[in-house]
């Protein structure tokens, strides 16, 4: 769920003029109505500006004079200055402003200031009686008034006015008084003497026209029908690639709820019992948990879940706008209520109800009177006269009763209910509100509460829906508007609740690592790198409950722990990394379920004092790199294509194991005797395997992993050796290659010693089950990491590993097939290249797993590439398509450095451009930074002339070059006779 704020035509007006009006515009201040959506194409007109600091800018439109008569037009001069402003033009005015093209230059509401006219404008709040325009007036105790921007302020600028003309009011007399048909003498006195003070303030500027020829302008009316059209075909819609289109904004329609494809949904939650059966219909901030069916062209807005419940099997008929206000009646004290509304799309609110095209709900007048019982003078007062009556004024829709509650029940009979004496007179007694009182009531701030309560519900019902069912949708940027909108606490707990009952280590650790980044958001950008230790002992009982599969009680231990650290920046971002180390727990623990994949079955011991060894090759990761790391590869799965190389003709990593008398495991970090030795002789000694960094924490991992000791265990570690072996074991291990290759060292060796060990112990096992064995050992130890190393460097030759979604984890490996011929080329073409340069993929991996949580669309849809440029790889790979791997190894390099940006140092990048003329393909190993580099070459045997273009580049003189042969035997296990 990426972030589907709504937006508004404000946003539209903003953009258009922040990215397209105002390029190259000088210092100013830009003014603009906010009642139409004006639409303006990506490559629009740029803007003259070379008139002078003394004149403002006015933007209009061309308009047909059907359009332009209820709006306002400008007439310009032959330089494209404004002479005249005109409002609801007659025929004299259009024609002074009509345009080659037959059109009228239409005022589009947008004006442009520079800075010294600006300032003018600005002074004018501290005139009489301008000021009252201002609440530097109200303040003072001056009674308001209003004045137009258009026709009070800027007319002055234009060329043709007359002085007295303006100050009459003359020539604003039709803007006036669709303001007020009736001004008092004493007003119309206030007015002149403030267009008097604005004759003197801005007579003598100039005011610029700027026609946008190929623009669109939409005044928002008060018509419905022109409402909806503009929901639901909104100008922006296909004019404006800025903003992304879609007919469900930020809304969470559940399962079963039936809408038509072209039903619009926004920050609404519609129930599975929801049936939108016609076109074109729009539900708005709305919660509709009922059964009821919607027609075409209908609109609902503000239905809360108590009103939808009202409209239980409730057919909505065709073209019924239902809408809920909150409003707030009164002053001291006043009355917070809500009223429901209904009316028709083709109603026109202001249509005397005499006139034959006067409708209510669709229908002319008589038909509803008829139909409810309701007398015309239960709706106006006696007072006015027929043609003074309309909609707008009618006061139809209850607010109040004495006895009775008032809600929906009462809208929908007035939209369809029959004659009921009973209804009729609870709605006559009732307090009724027309649509004017309703409009001049309205309670903003409740009415944005209302929006944002539903905005955040949706959310939150979005959030738990993409955790539970593991979706590739991102919700970030909602956790973070949860922040802004002061709401992280809730969304904390709903996390914590989604954790608690999800049942499942996969989501859970999901849940945690958006917890985190709630906490990192809420520390507001202070607080220290979000990356950072996490092993702060206050947290420790939570991480132990988590290690021992207490999923829930560790849980809310960590909300526990959490609460005492809310209060500062700094121990928020604390927080956040503790409950990122509380994930890696959840996503080992997901990870180590794929435990029961690994078999295996007893054999007879070996010798005492015999060798078993265990030579392994390294591997190459030619495509699809990152898609086998925990939680992608069992969120989304994956798919890498592996080579099993030998470095310069040999294996560089190996392991051997013997059986010996003595109780003891011995663990010698070399090849032979010499290099460091860790003896265990209690259990004790094996306790740190969890901690990667001490010695000998993969060995000891092993040998608890490949159960050969029982650790933890009531039994000594002295007596379970001679109880199952007689004694206990040396293991000697080794890896000549650079710390951080990217050839997947350690986890190959890790396969290796697991081998080993088991022959030692007296067990078999199959190529699937020490592929998985390495995967558990690896969580074991803590070091996270996927299956591509062991897939790589266990396996003969060439091989593609795939995952599918879902836990437990599964590696399926098949080997591409490659001839003799082009296991030739292999060995002639590529080569590897030292870079000198070393970045472990520990230091990477936290990042990459925290933008795959927040399911970043470009990470998602990198993954998804990856896992196709490594099938086509392999593809390539089995029809003998050298070009072809090349060209997918360079699209897994600039797959790699999305997934981990800063992973090309500048001495890699300087390397590579050096070598591209003569090269197919080039990739850093593994997850990049650093290690290895291996280039699939146009030519054979290409190591000198690699070694000679290298030596060019200032700094390579740690870059060493070596030749390639791909490995035919995969892990090679030997027992000493």
């Amino acid at each position: 769920m990426g972030y589907d704020g709504l937006v508004t035509n404000i946003d539209s007006i903003i953009y258009t003029i922040t990215a397209k009006l105002s390029l190259d515009s000088p210092a100013g201040v830009w003014v603009s109505s906010t009642d139409m959506i004006l639409t303006t194409p990506a490559n629009s007109q740029k803007v003259d500006w070379s008139a002078s600091e003394d004149s403002a800018y006015i933007f209009a439109v061309p308009a047909s004079e059907s359009y332009a008569k209820n709006h306002g037009v400008i007439k310009l001069n032959t330089e494209g200055f404004v002479e005249d402003i005109f409002y609801k033009p007659v025929p004299t005015h259009m024609k002074q402003c009509t345009l080659p093209d037959g059109k009228v230059s239409l005022v589009c509401g947008v004006i442009f200031f520079p800075s010294r006219i600006a300032e003018k404008l600005l002074s004018c709040h501290v005139c009489p009686p301008l000021d009252a325009c201002t609440y530097m007036g109200l303040d003072s105790g001056v009674k308001p008034i209003q004045m137009s921007l258009f026709f009070d302020f800027i007319l002055p600028m234009a060329g043709s006015k007359d002085e007295e003309d303006f100050i009459s009011g003359e020539r604003s007399k039709a803007y006036d008084n669709s303001l007020c048909p009736h001004w008092s003498e004493a007003e119309l006195q206030v007015r002149r003497t403030a267009r008097a003070a604005l004759w003197n303030q801005f007579r003598g500027l100039r005011l610029k026209g700027v026609l946008l020829k190929d623009a669109r302008h939409d005044y928002q009316t008060v018509n419905a029908g022109m409402h909806l059209r503009h929901l639901v075909n909104c100008p922006v819609r296909d004019e404006d690639s800025h903003f992304s289109w879609s007919n469900t904004t930020h809304c969470f329609i559940e399962e079963g709820c039936q809408l038509m494809e072209n039903c619009h949904t926004i920050n609404s939650i519609v129930g599975s019992g929801v049936e939108v059966t016609g076109k074109s219909s729009v539900i708005l901030h709305s919660h509709l948990e009922c059964k009821m069916n919607i027609a075409k062209d209908s609109y609902l807005m503000n239905i809360d879940k108590e009103a939808s419940e009202e409209l239980e099997n409730l057919s909505l008929p065709d073209s019924v706008f239902l809408q809920g206000f909150n409003l707030c009646l009164g002053h001291s004290p006043s009355i917070k209520t809500k009223v429901y509304t209904v009316m028709g799309k083709f109603d026109t609110i202001m249509i005397p109800y005499v006139k034959g095209t006067s409708t209510f709900c669709n229908n002319p007048w008589v038909v509803f009177l008829t139909r409810t019982g309701v007398d015309r003078d239960d709706l106006w007062a006696t007072h006015l006269s027929d043609y003074e009556r309309t909609l707008y004024n009618a006061k139809l829709f209850p607010v109040m009763a004495c006895q009775n509650s008032i809600g929906m029940k009462e809208a929908l009979w007035l939209l369809n209910g029959e004659k009921d004496e009973a209804m009729l007179q609870r709605w006559r007694s009732s307090w009724r509100l027309s649509l004017e009182e309703i409009m001049s009531n309205i309670d903003l701030s409740t009415e944005f509460q209302w929006r944002r309560k539903m905005f955040l519900e949706v959310g939150r019902r979005k959030v738990e829906d993409v955790l539970m069912n593991i979706r590739n949708q991102g919700i970030l940027p909602f956790l973070k508007c949860t922040v802004i909108e002061g709401c992280a606490q809730q969304m904390l707990d709903t996390l914590d609740a989604i954790a608690c009952k999800c049942n499942s280590a996969g989501i859970a650790a999901r849940c945690l690592a958006c917890i985190a980044d709630v906490l990192g958001t809420m520390a507001g950008g202070k607080g220290g790198l979000r990356s950072g230790p996490g092993g702060n002992k206050t947290w420790t009982d939570a991480f132990q409950l988590l290690e021992a599969g207490k999923m829930q009680d560790g849980i809310r231990s960590l909300a526990n722990h959490r609460s005492q650290w809310l209060d500062r920046p700094d121990r928020l971002m604390r927080a956040a990394r503790h409950y990122e180390g509380a994930t890696q727990i959840l996503i080992r623990h997901a990870i180590m379920l794929a435990r029961q994949f690994i078999k295996t079955s007893p054999c007879d011991l070996p010798a005492m004092d015999k060798w078993v060894t265990a030579l392994c090759p390294s591997r190459i990761d030619l495509s699809g790199g990152w898609t086998d790391t925990p939680p992608v590869t069992y969120e989304f799965g994956g798919a890498v294509v592996d080579a099993a190389i030998l470095l310069d003709g040999e294996t560089k990593i190996g392991a051997k194991v013997k059986r010996i008398p003595e109780p003891k495991l011995v663990l010698v970090l070399a090849k032979e005797s010499g290099g460091t030795e860790i003896v265990c002789e209690e259990l004790k000694d094996l306790a740190n395997f969890t901690n990667p960094q001490a010695p000998g924490a993969l060995l000891k991992a092993a040998f608890v992993c490949a159960e050969v000791v029982t650790f933890p265990s009531t039994q000594s570690l002295k007596d379970q050796l001679e109880q199952r072996y007689g004694g206990g074991f040396v293991l000697h291990t080794w890896a000549d290659l650079p710390h951080g290759s990217g050839l997947g060292t350690s986890s190959i060796l890790a396969g290796g010693v697991m081998a080993a060990l088991w022959r030692a112990s007296g067990k078999t096992y199959d190529q699937d089950s020490l592929i998985h064995a390495v995967l558990h050992l690896e969580q074991m130890l803590t070091t996270g990491g996927g299956w591509q190393d062991q897939v790589g460097g266990l396996t003969p030759r060439i091989n593609i590993g795939r995952t599918r979604p879902g836990l437990p984890c599964k590696v399926e490996i098949s080997a591409v097939p490659i001839s003799d011929e082009n296991q030739e080329y292999f060995n002639q073409h590529f080569i590897l290249v030292y870079t000198g340069k070393t970045r472990l993929a520990r230091n990477l991996l936290q990042d990459v797993i925290r933008n795959w949580y927040a399911r970043q669309p470009l990470i998602v849809q990198n993954c998804q590439q990856l896992i196709d440029n490594a099938e086509e790889c392999a593809r390539a790979i089995q029809r003998g398509d050298f070009v072809k791997v090349g060209q997918c190894m360079n699209t897994y390099w600039s797959q790699k450095k999305i997934m981990a940006p800063g992973s090309e140092p500048r001495i890699v990048s300087q390397m590579m451009a050096a070598l591209k003329p003569i090269v197919h393909g080039q990739v850093l190993a593994g997850a990049g930074g650093g290690g290895f580099m291996y280039v699939l070459t146009k030519e054979p045997n290409q190591a000198t002339n690699i070694r000679e273009i290298i030596a060019g580049i200032e700094g390579t003189q740690d870059v060493t070059v070596h030749e390639v042969k791909l490995d035919t035997q995969g892990l090679q296990l030997e027992v000493e006779e």
